[in-house]
């Protein structure tokens, strides 16, 4: 079974610095009241290239470097219903999908994001108590150039918030298909030799790139989809073997990484 992607990235925190929440003592916040009139009118900009909705996971705490690199948005929608999400598998393996909203699709999915209050939520949400090295969960939305933003630290948000995420990390009832980029940064890191497990092997006369080489290097055809294929199997350890020597591999990615190009 496919798990979202928090369920993943809380496996990965581990406690060492603590982090005072800003929010003060009381009783927890009430859904926002579905009377009051919405703060936005939900209508958006229809260009291909306008990204309406995103949902990113901040991972917090202490992760592997390659985690934090490798990191992508858990889901994304443009003005033209284009959608791109993120699943995992019991084996922390990484799934992205991609799916297409029609214009009467993507218009009911902004209006089950106004119905669930999500335009007169607070823009912060957190805990009453101190809290170690936690994570945070946010969602976008941009409407005629206007933002409205909610971030959820740790815990404490409205339940419609976590339905809404829990929507748009399932491709918001889009079909989907396996989402394979078009180009991506590489970053090769040459690292000790790790024994106990089999490890993909990284033939550089086949893809046309010695790993000593990748340094921020620009990637295509089959050298970026087997490190795609790699970094998805295992983003925090995204190890293969050249010629005897072992790699750790970041990808950055220009549409879906949190960490972009350099």
């Amino acid at each position: 079974m496919k798990k979202f992607v928090m369920i993943f990235i809380l496996s990965l925190m581990v406690a060492c610095t603590a982090e005072l929440s800003p929010e003060a003592p009381g009783e927890p916040d009430p859904e926002p009241p579905a009377t009051e009139p919405l703060a936005v009118e939900p209508t958006w900009d229809q260009n291909p290239e306008t990204l309406v909705i995103q949902v990113s996971y901040d991972i917090g705490g202490s992760a592997p470097t390659a985690a934090l690199l490798n990191q992508v948005f858990v889901s994304q929608v443009w003005g033209d219903g284009r959608i791109v999400w993120v699943t995992w598998d019991d084996d922390h393996h990484r799934y992205v999908w991609q799916g297409q909203l029609s214009e009467a699709e993507m218009a009911a999915l902004l209006d089950t994001i106004a119905d669930k209050g999500f335009f007169r939520m607070k823009e912060r949400y957190a805990p009453r108590e101190n809290v170690m090295d936690g994570s945070t969960l946010t969602i976008r939305v941009y409407l005629d150039s206007t933002l409205t933003q909610v971030s959820e630290y740790d815990e404490g948000a409205p339940r419609g918030f976590h339905e809404l995420v829990d929507l748009l990390t399932s491709g918001a009832g889009a079909e989907g298909t396996p989402y394979f980029p078009q180009s991506g940064q590489l970053d090769a890191r040459e690292i000790e030799a790790r024994e106990g497990r089999e490890y993909p092997i990284w033939d550089a006369a086949a893809l046309g790139l010695d790993l000593h080489d990748a340094a921020r290097v620009w990637v295509e055809g089959d050298a970026l989809l087997t490190a795609w294929e790699v970094v998805n199997q295992s983003s925090s350890f995204p190890i293969v073997v050249q010629d005897g020597s072992y790699f750790e591999l970041h990808l950055r990615l220009p549409e879906l990484g949190v960490m972009a190009p350099r």
